[in-house]
């Protein structure tokens, strides 16, 4: 599958995530996974790490030359956090600050682990993306909802 291909279903894939169509997003990451070997694997993870970045800086602007961001995991009393939503967060992090030695660890030990959790930790950095990208959606039409402030 060439570069172009595999980019249009990527997008295709974010956008059954963030619909809701759960299926439909997980037959296109099949289509996708198929077709790649594992480095064109990790061009679509920083693909779809690239669009919960966007999304981020949508909700809430740019960080300062000094920030980082950083995403709050949930609270280890409620039980402990599947490793594939860990791997997911971790990514979005670290690629959300340019971090690539960190994400290529990340995908090297998702990858090393069974297909199956490897499958896990795909989707699941394609649901917090979608995620995040709803929220960001969501959030920029009830701003647009509101009247325009009258300026004083």
């Amino acid at each position: 599958m060439d570069t172009p291909r595999r980019a249009q279903l990527v997008i295709e894939m974010l956008q059954h995530a963030v619909n809701g169509r759960h299926d439909d997003a997980t037959s296109v990451l099949a289509q996708i996974a198929q077709a790649c070997d594992g480095q064109q694997m990790y061009g679509v993870c920083c693909g779809v790490a690239d669009a919960a970045r966007q999304s981020l800086i949508r909700l809430f602007g740019e960080p300062s030359r000094l920030g980082l961001w950083a995403l709050a995991a949930p609270d280890p009393a409620e039980g402990p956090e599947h490793p594939a939503h860990t791997f997911a967060m971790r990514f979005v992090t670290a690629f959300a600050n340019d971090d690539q030695d960190t994400c290529q660890a990340l995908y090297l030990a998702a990858m090393r682990a069974s297909a199956k959790d490897f499958a896990h930790s795909v989707t699941a950095l394609v649901g917090i993306t979608a995620h995040i990208t709803r929220t960001a959606v969501e959030e920029l039409a009830a701003d647009s909802e509101k009247p325009s402030q009258h300026p004083h």
